[in-house]
């Protein structure tokens, strides 16, 4: 199957060369959603702000260089959404964006091209332009 991007898609990538934006993060982040265990239904995370997810990782000993700050953010908050059986402390959400973005035989783009496909499964369109 052939892949296509848009000319916006693509000037992102030239800007961000595959890591999140502060703007595109904070979107993704601000629509993560958890299953509540009384009700049953989705409700939105509790996001940690930027700052303070970064301290967090810091503290924790992970070391993110600053062209992958913001996907260290989308994936912290994304831990506490779609782990949170298994990443329940600061220390294990910090180590899973450790281990994710410096995984040895995976690369630190893959993060949003996942992100990407996952949007593109749910039926919702990303607006790159928002983002540049």
């Amino acid at each position: 199957m052939k892949h296509h991007i848009s000319e916006t898609r693509a000037e992102y990538e030239d800007l961000y060369h595959g890591q999140f934006s502060r703007a595109l993060a904070e979107w993704a982040i601000n629509n993560m959603q958890v299953k509540d265990e009384a009700s049953g239904k989705k409700v939105a995370i509790k996001a940690i702000p930027f700052d303070d997810a970064m301290a967090i990782i810091k503290d924790n000993g992970v070391n993110v260089e600053k062209a992958h700050q913001y996907t260290a953010w989308y994936l912290y908050n994304m831990a506490k959404a779609d782990y949170p059986k298994t990443c329940t402390t600061n220390e294990q959400r910090a180590m899973f964006v450790h281990e994710t973005l410096y995984d040895p035989d995976g690369s630190p783009e893959a993060v949003l091209e996942c992100f990407t496909a996952k949007m593109c499964n749910k039926g919702v369109t990303i607006f790159w332009e928002d983002y540049l």
